[in-house]
């Protein structure tokens, strides 16, 4: 899909149902990550990547490492 592709004018705008702040974008979290960050009540519901990372904060989960190469 591409920027004015009909199918995505037809979509009602997703909400996060954590913040309530429109879409910020997608991102993908494997089913793990997922029940293991998110708390069980959010667990079915659009919540958006700053939401995710709060929730992965609190819970001092680390979701990637950045090896650095010398």
């Amino acid at each position: 899909m591409k920027p004015g592709d009909p199918l995505l004018r037809s979509r009602p705008p997703r909400v996060c149902k954590v913040c309530g702040s429109p879409d910020k974008g997608d991102f993908n979290a494997t089913d793990d990550t997922w029940k293991t960050v998110i708390p069980i009540e959010y667990q079915n519901k659009v919540v958006c990547v700053e939401c995710f990372g709060k929730f992965a904060c609190e819970k001092q989960l680390e979701l990637f490492r950045v090896n650095r190469l010398l």
